[in-house]
């Protein structure tokens, strides 16, 4: 019973554990990858290393349509994504000013689901919708006017007022502090660039997908196909397609480090598992000795002896692995269907750092069976103390 609940609560917390850790990550990357940053972005060469004016690109409706086409892509976004210096009386701050088809933007985003006050703004607007933080920190409302001052195409000047049309709650400090949004048309305007974008997002259904879906957008001539591969694109000294795995590189970093730490703790845990199942096994053999030595007298090999021992330690802790996921199972795929919404301050930190305030957990296979061979294996390595004693024991020392 000691060995079985040992193992059962190893495995009961470290399934747990995993599937939380690689619930939220997935849910947060999912997050941010449809609503942010786009499973695959398109760019001119050179914008991703310097984010200047001069680096945005030129494409048309035709080619952006074309795009919209291809089978596995859900959405695709241009955006105009800049800075600027933001006014409004003696307040001046700089922002962030993204420039979106408002339409779009409520596909991928949902982004008038963030308005706290005013109206969202359609097609052709010349209207802005600024951050709460923002506009708490320029002390504006809607129907004041806001004047950014910025760089536009091959060095000139932008300047432009723009009238608040709403305030919106976004997902991170940051962006709530220093982000504005406008229509394309209205961006595309003030850097004095039309038809020019800083960049296409695109967001796709089947992420298990990602090279099939950047080997097609490369048959729509943006680049060529012998180069094509899931991480970067390059074609004809113009366009280049990144991967998120390019676009995400410090939060596959963020990830991976979290992944460490879980690999840590679970090591600990299983370490103190491994010492608690040794010492029943070194408990249970050295009460058994006697016995042993009975067997033997008896007739019966060390080897077949050994090999029983080692087969009662195996059946323990499969029988505590296997109760531990017949009750986690049930647990994590109503977790995974149901994810526990958090509230008060839990609530608040999950959004300050950009994830959704919600506990969410993940299915996949390897989150069970992984437990279940390190438990197995630890038990085995604790069986070779049993098998070492008996094939070393001397019956005519037994009393």
């Amino acid at each position: 019973m000691i060995t079985m609940s040992s193992v059962f609560f190893a495995v009961f917390f470290c399934v747990f554990y995993s599937s939380f850790e690689r619930g939220t990550w997935g849910r947060m990357l999912d997050n941010i990858l449809n609503t942010q940053a786009g499973h695959i972005q398109i760019h001119a060469k050179g914008y991703w290393d310097e984010k200047v004016v001069d680096n945005f690109m030129f494409m048309d409706e035709a080619t952006i349509a074309a795009l919209e086409g291809i089978d596995n892509i859900t959405n695709v976004s241009p955006r105009v994504e800049t800075f600027a210096m933001a006014s409004l009386e003696t307040a001046s701050k700089g922002i962030a000013v993204v420039g979106v088809s408002p339409e779009k933007e409520k596909q991928k985003s949902n982004l008038p689901s963030r308005l706290v006050h005013g109206e969202y703004l359609s097609e052709n607007d010349d209207g802005i919708l600024i951050g709460e933080g923002l506009s708490k920190y320029l002390r504006a409302n809607t129907g004041d006017t806001i004047a950014l001052i910025g760089m536009g195409y091959q060095g000139s000047s932008a300047a432009q007022l723009f009238p608040v049309r709403g305030i919106v709650k976004l997902m991170t400090l940051e962006m709530d502090n220093a982000t504005a949004y406008i229509t394309l048309p209205a961006a595309q305007q003030f850097i004095d660039m039309p038809d020019g974008y800083s960049g296409i997002l695109i967001s796709i259904n089947d992420n298990r997908r990602l090279e099939e879906t950047i080997l097609a957008i490369s048959h729509q001539s943006l680049v060529d196909s012998e180069q094509a591969n899931d991480y970067r694109l390059t074609t004809n000294d113009y366009y280049e397609v990144l991967s998120w795995h390019l676009t995400m590189e410090r939060l596959l970093q963020t990830g991976e480090s979290n992944r460490a730490f879980l690999v840590l703790l679970m090591g600990i845990l299983y370490v103190i598992v491994g010492f608690g199942i040794l010492g029943t096994v070194i408990m249970m053999t050295n009460e058994r000795i006697r016995e042993f030595c009975v067997m033997i007298s008896l007739g019966m090999s060390r080897l077949r002896l050994s090999i029983v021992v080692a087969a009662e330690l195996f059946l323990k802790s499969l029988i505590g692995t296997m109760l531990a996921v017949v009750i986690t199972v049930p647990l994590v795929l109503w977790f995974s269907k149901n994810p526990l919404e958090l509230s008060g301050a839990m609530r608040e930190t999950y959004i300050q750092f950009g994830m959704e305030p919600v506990i969410s957990m993940a299915t996949h296979t390897f989150i069970f069976t992984d437990q279940v061979i390190t438990i197995l294996v630890i038990s085995m390595i604790a069986a070779i103390y049993p098998v070492r004693k008996i094939f070393k024991l001397k019956l005519r020392d037994s009393k």
